[in-house]
């Protein structure tokens, strides 16, 4: 059977969230819960967050290309596997650690004379908070 082909979206997507930021999801069957980007694929406007999204895959014991000691090979172990699923960005709003709520995202930029893409940082859009996201 052929691979399912991925539709791309129309223009490329500048995410707001990175690897290792702190999310809540806000829709879905895993509503109101959080977790770590493990992975951010912003061609595909998709994240992997960290224990949710679940879905699992039936594997089959198999041998492996690896030969032990005796001449056999290694058997990779089968059963059910339980991993993350992207999910699209759209779902996943990124926590402030300071305020440690849901917001969405501003952007500043820092005093120097260094390139503007270097002086770019993330802020709070709470009108409370607004502190940097970043912490560089």
């Amino acid at each position: 059977m052929p691979k399912k082909k991925i539709a791309l979206p129309e223009s490329p997507v500048k995410l707001k969230v990175h690897k290792g930021d702190t999310v809540e999801i806000i829709g879905g069957k895993d509503r109101g819960k959080r977790g770590a980007i493990l992975a951010a694929f912003p061609k595909l406007n998709q994240v992997t967050v960290e224990g949710l999204n679940m879905m699992i895959r039936h594997r089959k014991e198999r041998p492996s290309r690896k030969v032990t000691d005796s001449g056999q090979p290694e058997m990779v172990p089968g059963g059910r596997i339980e991993k993350e699923a992207p999910l699209n960005a759209s779902k996943v709003m990124l926590v402030c650690p300071h305020c440690a709520r849901p917001t969405r995202v501003g952007y500043a930029y820092k005093e120097g004379t260094e390139k503007l893409s270097h002086r770019k940082y993330r802020v709070c859009k709470h009108p409370d908070c607004g502190k940097n996201m970043d912490n560089k």
